[in-house]
């Protein structure tokens, strides 16, 4: 089963390049929808009119598209201060109940999110001033958030987590 969960993992981990990669996408957008509204104001004195609409959404995508690499190096905010104090044992079960606690936010965030976007597809909800459609930026979210949970399941059994817990203890 490790084995398969590592293959898993790293199959995982280059779904989680791949967003990382677009959340650059999405970021190198956001400077040249910036940079084409200032000269539009400036030499046309014409604003782009979508401007506001269309780097929020961008913003938003990029940060829920570069979570999932987040998580597969580990990165998220951390307190150490109980994994140095327990044993090797004690790091199992807390890798556990990280996971658990993660898995629980993940599944209710993907339960709560999941009806809004239905709604959003159904009733083809658009941005106010520029009439973006919105369900494929609300699907972005629940797509990382997705391959975060995955990534989280993974990370448990390929034992990945364990490791990550005793290279913090063993110290720079």
């Amino acid at each position: 089963m490790t084995g398969f969960a590592r293959a898993v993992e790293r199959a995982l981990d280059r779904c989680a390049g791949l967003f990382l990669a677009l959340s650059a996408l999405a970021m190198t957008a956001i400077v040249g929808i910036i940079v084409v509204s200032v000269v539009m104001r400036r030499v046309a004195g014409s604003p782009l009119s979508y401007t506001e609409e269309l780097v929020g959404l961008l913003l938003s995508t990029a940060l829920f598209l570069a979570l999932p690499m987040v998580t597969v190096k580990a990165q998220h905010v951390r307190v150490t201060f109980l994994v140095h104090a327990l044993g090797a044992r004690g790091r199992d079960a807390l890798a556990v109940l990280a996971a658990t606690v993660t898995l629980g936010f993940f599944g209710w965030f993907l339960l709560v999110a999941w009806p809004w976007l239905r709604f959003a597809i159904e009733g083809r909800i658009k941005t106010e001033a520029s009439s973006i459609l919105l369900y494929p930026w609300m699907a972005v979210p629940l797509l990382s958030v997705a391959l975060c949970a995955l990534l989280v399941l993974a990370r448990l059994f390929s034992g990945s987590e364990r490791r990550a817990m005793d290279a913090e203890t063993a110290g720079p």
